[in-house]
């Protein structure tokens, strides 16, 4: 079973850019959203690009069409050699087949929509033990609680997608910094590995290589 680690963020608070000291020879990048990345992105390539030799450049980086697109490539990861998936803007797949739905009446949609979810992060817990996989998401407020965007109440009711995350970080603004925070409170979901830090430390910088390498450390990966 791979590591599971949910990371939540409001947009513009270093969601994506905590992606920048991580290996790209070691990771693949599923883009929910098509944006550039927001740092030297040397090494990270977008697979399937038309090249000006006309051949087809082999990539870490896949733009993700929709929820069966972003299953196939969670299901085939395995054979790419590399040990990190980052699954960037997770919400926008259910944002994205909300919208195709959209003149769609009654609540078959939403029970259909989260089984569609909980079928993609159920595929990434079927990776191999030495995996990590990483899905980014942006938050909402719901009931007073800071919790992962989904498409409204309807969907909530029948999925809890922090449920199946045994870590949840969220990456908050301090003194102008951007930090993952790994211990929340009654007001968010977040949680942590007490003894990943050790239990005086509740946040540090937004740098997912670091928080990798201690992941794999704490897991004897």
């Amino acid at each position: 079973m791979a590591v599971m680690t949910l990371i939540l963020a409001d947009s513009g608070y270093g969601k994506t850019y905590s992606i920048r000291n991580v290996n790209p020879e070691n990771a693949i990048l599923a883009r929910c959203i098509r944006k550039a990345l927001p740092f030297r992105n040397t090494g990270w390539k977008l697979h399937g690009k038309r090249l000006p030799d006309n051949s087809i450049q082999r990539g870490n980086v896949v733009d993700i069409r929709n929820g069966r697109h972003l299953l196939d490539v969670i299901r085939n990861a395995a054979m790419s050699g590399r040990k990190i998936l980052i699954i960037d803007d997770f919400q926008a797949v259910m944002q994205h087949e909300n919208m195709d739905r959209a003149y769609e009446t009654g609540y078959t949609k939403f029970t259909e929509m989260a089984e569609h979810a909980w079928r993609i992060i159920e595929a990434a817990t079927q990776l191999p033990d030495d995996f990590r996989v990483y899905f980014l998401a942006h938050t909402e407020e719901s009931e007073g609680k800071i919790r992962m965007k989904t498409v409204g109440k309807m969907l909530n009711e029948k999925l809890t997608p922090e449920g199946y995350f045994p870590i949840v970080l969220r990456i908050i603004k301090r003194d102008g910094q951007h930090l993952f925070l790994l211990k929340g409170d009654d007001n968010d979901t977040v949680k942590c590995p007490p003894d990943l830090f050790g239990p005086e430390v509740t946040d540090m910088d937004n740098d997912l290589a670091a928080f990798d390498n201690a992941i794999s450390e704490f897991t004897d990966l």
